[in-house]
């Protein structure tokens, strides 16, 4: 007997067809614009992203992933791996995500990703749409060491730390020792090793590596504390809004 349900079940998942009127607006723009499915395959990309990807054109990228196509953006697995992972949360909670990415062996300057979950008409989440935005002027060297990731989260991974913990661990991870922490927090550090005991409490550990170890499973150690940037936000948003 003829089953159609089955029949239907067994058949691969069509591409998605994405509105001429969408793809010739986001072509026309001079920031990269991505769309991705839920499987992280480039469904869209403008040639802003070819460009930020040192790839020829757009047509490039195409249904694959990131993995798959030569560029100094996509050498480190570990990264691409984190690109996914972030795709994958926004398809699931479908909730916003903002990075600061910064990549000094591929790009000259660092860029903010915001990405957001992409709905076809009936409102069901098809993948992520990714936008980037180059930051000219905006420079992490008065706190950051150099050894952070190069993908840094500017949203709160959850709520398992306050924003003030998240200013010292933050710095703590960088490898600053506690009288570093207290001068750019104005603590003393005496306040600093306090708080980061309390900090061990909280987390059920007693070495310092066991944070380090509880803070990257949390993606605690590629948050960037408001506190560092928030001058400098304001500063790009009302240059943004000059355009």
């Amino acid at each position: 007997m003829f089953n159609s349900d089955a029949d239907q079940d067994t058949r691969p998942p069509q591409p998605l067809i994405l509105p001429r009127m969408l793809t010739r607006t986001l072509d026309q723009l001079p920031e990269p614009y991505i769309i991705k499915d839920l499987e992280s395959r480039f469904i869209y990309a403008n040639q802003a992203v070819a460009k930020l990807f040192s790839l020829r054109a757009p047509d490039d990228m195409l249904y694959k992933q990131e993995h798959e196509f030569q560029s100094p953006l996509t050498e480190n697995e570990f990264v691409v791996d984190e690109w996914q992972a972030q795709d994958r949360k926004i398809a699931q909670v479908r909730k916003p995500l903002i990075m600061l990415e910064m990549h000094p062996g591929a790009v000259d300057y660092p860029y903010l990703v915001r990405k957001v979950p992409f709905y076809d008409d009936n409102n069901s989440c098809q993948g992520v749409i990714t936008y980037c935005r180059n930051l000219e002027v905006f420079t992490l060297k008065d706190f950051v060491k150099g050894n952070s990731p190069g993908s840094l989260l500017l949203t709160k991974p959850d709520d398992f730390f306050t924003e003030k913990e998240c200013e010292i661990i933050f710095l703590k991870l960088q490898g600053m020792t506690s009288k570093e922490v207290g001068n750019r927090l104005h603590l003393s550090s005496r306040t600093v090793d306090n708080r980061m005991m309390r900090l061990y409490n909280k987390t059920g550990v007693n070495h310092f590596d066991d944070f380090s170890e509880f803070c990257e499973q949390r993606n605690y150690n590629r948050y960037l504390p408001k506190k560092f940037i928030l001058q400098q936000k304001i500063t790009f948003e009302k240059k943004m809004n000059c355009y």
